[in-house]
């Protein structure tokens, strides 16, 4: 497995959504490819381009007012995902919606019968529940609340907590920390994609207790501290609309760019199946790099997140290249722009090689190089799926497990999202979270390649039995995951 050497290599410094260093990326994949027999999926060869404008936030500035009263730098953060500059200065109404979680499984809901289309909401730190600090994907964390405005057509989450205010090592959860490095990193956005966001999640500005009191207090009724005092005592029977003003303005210069998703089939002949499509997936991107001083690594190599899964796939294309007797015809793609928000997937989604609903299963591989002996699956929705991953692992010597976290509805954070919300049925593998992700030591010599071989076995075996069997997988959406179309 030659991927994870390559591709986390100093020299593509990171595979930042674009790069240079992405594009080796990508002309590998397809060289690799072509010396596996696998066919170019359209007139772009095994390229599939993916527009982009770039901006940085750290040459970018942000006017952001309430209530027609401007927020102060240290009030507030902001990361425009997938908003385009050019666009600004933007209007939206605001909406409360307490503490804006969408739980229906506990039986809490803080949306109930509220229009966010085109709005923006405002949702408070905390939960009906005691939090994880570390669960940054939770539906009770900015992210997640924030997932719940996207889905519902809105434009924007504004999140207050009262950690923004917190010092560094004063008591905060990881949340903040990760937001500001967000802020900071460059962002991307898909100038062709018609008012439509490339994953869940909008916009999210998150502002301190101190800056609601200043502009949202009267318009909401109470202050910070009063709204969660009485949200506490379950005062808050459902959420309203403040009739008041969000205003955002960005000034800041755009780069246009282009990456590519590398794609490559290999056709069935079947009279009965061979229009059925199965679809391998892994994002080849990674975060890039910055400027380090003498001596230190600033180069985010990825070699786990993701040329591990990028390892997988290819081997599993190279395997499947031998077997001539396949029913249903195979989609290899590795993505780009994962890390930038969904931007390569929703791109193929948007402009799919075939027929969605010839696309029968997605099968993901994201995080796969870490493994203690297990291996973790996010299925929403395709229990079925898991059960069969969980047969072929214990025949290889791996033990398959469910999601660790499934309240953080991971779903949403994947490149399997854009399956997931067409109904595909999907099953993504990984090796769980660890204290290199997203960092510089995420490196080729922590890569467990006796388990990674054990995991590619397993997507190799449940590759072989859907593309040589007459079964078809079901998905059977959960009443938590809702998908704005």
């Amino acid at each position: 497995m030659k991927a994870p050497f390559v591709l986390a290599d100093d020299a593509p410094q990171g595979r930042g959504t674009p790069s240079r260093g992405l594009d080796v990326g990508a002309l590998y994949l397809a060289s690799q490819l072509r010396a596996s027999g696998w066919e170019p999926a359209g007139q772009t060869g095994y390229y599939q381009p993916v527009k982009l404008e770039c901006f940085s936030p750290q040459a970018s500035h942000y006017r952001i007012a309430i209530n027609d009263i401007a927020l102060g730098a240290d009030e507030f953060i902001f990361i425009p995902f997938n908003m385009d500059p050019h666009k600004t200065p933007l209007n939206y109404d605001l909406v409360f919606l307490g503490q804006g979680v969408f739980a229906p499984e506990k039986n809490v809901d803080d949306f109930l019968e509220v229009d966010l289309q085109g709005k923006a909401g405002v949702a408070l730190f905390g939960a009906p529940w005691e939090m994880d600090p570390h669960a940054l994907h939770s539906c009770d964390r900015g992210l997640g609340k924030a997932v719940q405005v996207g889905v519902r057509k809105g434009a924007l989450l504004v999140y207050v907590t009262e950690e923004l205010a917190m010092p560094a090592g004063g008591g905060a959860g990881a949340e903040i920390a990760v937001m500001r490095e967000i802020a900071q990193g460059p962002l991307a956005f898909l100038p062709d994609a018609q008012g439509k966001t490339a994953w869940g999640a909008p916009a999210l500005l998150i502002i301190t207790p101190k800056a609601f009191d200043k502009v949202l207090a009267e318009a909401s009724g109470n202050t910070y501290s009063q709204w969660q005092k009485k949200i506490s005592k379950k005062q808050l029977k459902h959420s309203f609309d403040l009739k008041t003003p969000l205003d955002i303005s960005i000034k800041t210069e755009t780069v246009a760019g282009t990456a590519n998703n590398v794609i490559g089939i290999r056709r069935s002949d079947d009279p009965v199946l061979g229009g059925e499509w199965i679809v391998l997936s892994a994002h080849y991107d990674h975060i890039g790099f910055h400027e380090a001083p003498a001596g230190d690594d600033g180069i985010f190599n990825g070699a786990d997140d993701n040329a591990s899964g990028v390892a997988a796939i290819l081997e599993v294309a190279r395997k499947l290249s031998e077997n001539a007797h396949l029913r249903r015809s195979v989609m290899v793609v590795f993505t780009c722009g994962e890390e930038m928000g969904l931007l390569g997937s929703f791109t193929f989604a948007a402009h799919p090689p075939v027929p969605q609903t010839q696309i029968v299963l997605n099968i993901d591989a994201d995080m796969v190089g870490r493994s203690a002996g297990t291996a973790y699956c996010i299925h929403t929705g395709c229990d079925a799926l898991f059960r069969k991953a969980e047969g072929i692992g214990a025949s290889v010597g791996i033990n398959v497990l469910p999601d660790p976290h499934p309240d953080w509805r991971l779903v949403y954070f994947i490149d399997c999202f854009h399956f997931a919300r067409f109904n595909i049925p999907f099953i993504d593998f990984m090796t769980e979270f660890h204290a290199d992700y997203h960092q510089p030591t995420d490196e080729v010599r922590f890569i467990q390649y006796e388990e990674l071989e054990k995991i590619t076995n397993i997507i190799y075996e449940m590759t072989l039995y859907y593309a040589s069997t007459a079964e078809r997988p079901v998905f059977q959406r959960p009443a938590w995951f809702l998908t704005a179309e």
